[in-house]
C-alpha cells in the first residue's frame, strides 16, 4: 500500500515567508512621542509611510536545532536563541516563542541609520513573519505595541512609539499620547483629499546625505540636556512648540493648505535644532541653507537628526532645485506614499 504523504507537514518543514514593511517619514510633531516627554506632557504627531521597505525572509533550515541569521553585513549560526547577536531578532523570537529551527534574513531599500524608522520596520517585519509562521493572526496595532515593548522596555532605548505604530498601519495618520504610561491612545486617519496627497507626493523631495547617525545617541543627548536645570526649560518649551505645530499641520493637510505645511517644516527645523547639538552640523546647515535659497519652503533631516535623509517641500522649479542639490552633493531618492503598512507578500507554510 502506498503511504499517504502529509503535504501540510511537508510544507511546514519547507516554510518560506516574506514580509514587506514600509519605512516612515514625519510630517509634523516629530519628537514629541519620546517617552520622557510624552508621559508628562503628552505627545501629538503625524507620520506617513513611504515606498521604501524592509523585507524579512523566514525559512526552515534542514537542521531543526539550528538558528541562522543574516542581517546587513553580519551572519550568525547558533543553537541557542540567547546566542543570537542581533538583539532585535533575539528579543522578537523570545517574545513570540520561536526559539529554534529557524532561518531569518533581511534586506532593505534604504541603508540603516537613514532616519526613516528602519529599526521599527525591521522589528515589525520580523514579528509579522514569526506570527505568520505560527499561524497566529495579530493585528497591526498589536504588532506596533509589541515592537515598542521590545525596543523600549527590553532594549532600553530612549525613543518613542512613532515608528513601530505607523509602519504597522501604513498611510498618513495622526497620533496622540495623553496618559502617564506613554501609551498611544489616539490613532486617526487624516481627512486628506486625493488632490492634496497627489500634490504632497509631487512636491516633497528626498535626498540622501550619506551621513550615518545613531538616533538613540541623539535622543539620549536631548534627554540629558532636558535634565540639566540650565537647559531644561529650553528643551521642554521647544517640544511644546513642536507638538503645537504638529496639531496645526493636521489642519493644514485637511484644508489642503500645502504652502502653510511647507513653511511649517522650516519652523519645525529651526525649533528642532534647539533640542540637541547633535541634531545638525555645519555641513547639514550648509545643505539646508542652499535648499532654502533654491526654492524650498521648508525641510528637515528625517528622524532624530544628525544625518540620514533630507526632506524638502518644493512647490516650483523642481528641476532647478534638483540640479542644485546634486551640485552640492545630495543624492535624490524618489518616494511615494505606502497605504498598506506591514504585510506578508509570500507565505509558503
Amino acid at each position: 500500500m502506498q503511504k499517504k504523504i502529509d503535504n501540510t507537514s511537508y510544507m511546514r518543514q519547507r516554510a518560506t515567508i516574506i514580509t514587506q514593511t514600509p519605512m516612515r517619514i514625519t510630517l509634523g510633531g516629530g519628537g514629541t512621542d519620546v517617552l520622557w516627554y510624552s508621559k508628562k506632557y503628552g505627545g501629538a504627531w503625524i507620520s506617513a509611510t513611504i515606498d521604501k521597505y524592509v523585507f524579512v525572509t523566514l525559512n526552515i533550515p534542514e537542521d531543526k536545532n539550528l538558528i541562522r541569521i543574516s542581517h546587513g553585513d553580519t551572519a550568525a549560526f547558533v543553537n541557542d536563541v540567547n546566542d543570537i547577536p542581533n538583539e532585535i531578532i533575539r528579543e522578537c523570537m523570545k517574545l513570540v516563542g520561536v526559539t529554534s529551527g529557524i532561518e531569518i534574513s533581511t534586506v532593505a531599500d534604504a541603508s540603516a541609520r537613514s532616519g526613516l524608522g528602519g529599526s521599527g520596520a525591521f522589528e515589525v517585519g520580523v514579528l509579522n513573519a514569526l506570527y505568520t509562521y505560527l499561524r497566529k493572526p495579530v493585528s497591526p496595532i498589536q504588532l506596533g505595541k509589541e515592537a515598542c515593548y521590545i525596543e523600549m522596555d527590553k532594549m532600553g532605548k530612549s525613543i518613542g512609539p512613532q515608528d513601530q505604530y505607523i509602519v504597522s498601519l501604513g498611510g498618513i495618520k495622526y497620533f496622540e499620547i495623553n496618559n502617564p504610561n506613554g501609551e498611544v491612545d489616539k490613532v486617526e486617519d487624516i481627512d486628506i483629499s486625493s488632490h492634496t496627497v497627489s500634490e504632497l507626493e509631487h512636491n516633497l523631495l528626498f535626498f540622501r546625505t550619506g551621513i550615518m547617525r545613531d538616533a538613540n545617541s541623539v535622543l539620549l543627548d536631548q534627554k540629558q540636556k532636558a535634565e540639566l536645570k540650565s537647559d531644561q526649560n529650553e528643551v521642554i518649551e521647544a517640544l511644546h512648540q513642536i507638538k503645537e505645530l504638529g496639531q496645526k499641520v493636521k489642519r493644514y493637510l485637511e484644508e489642503g493648505d500645502l504652502d502653510a505645511f511647507g513653511k511649517s517644516l522650516d519652523i519645525h527645523w529651526l525649533i528642532k535644532k534647539r533640542l540637541s547639538k547633535k541634531v545638525t552640523s555645519s555641513q547639514i546647515d550648509f545643505w539646508y541653507t542652499e535648499a532654502m535659497k533654491s526654492g524650498a519652503l521648508g525641510g528637515k533631516i528625517m528622524g532624530a537628526g544628525g544625518g540620514g535623509w533630507f526632506m524638502f517641500y518644493v512647490p516650483k522649479d523642481k528641476q532647478k532645485f534638483r540640479e542644485k542639490m546634486a551640485q552640492i552633493g545630495l543624492e535624490e531618492k524618489k518616494c511615494r506614499f505606502d497605504w498598506e503598512g506591514t504585510k506578508v507578500i509570500i507565505n509558503l507554510s
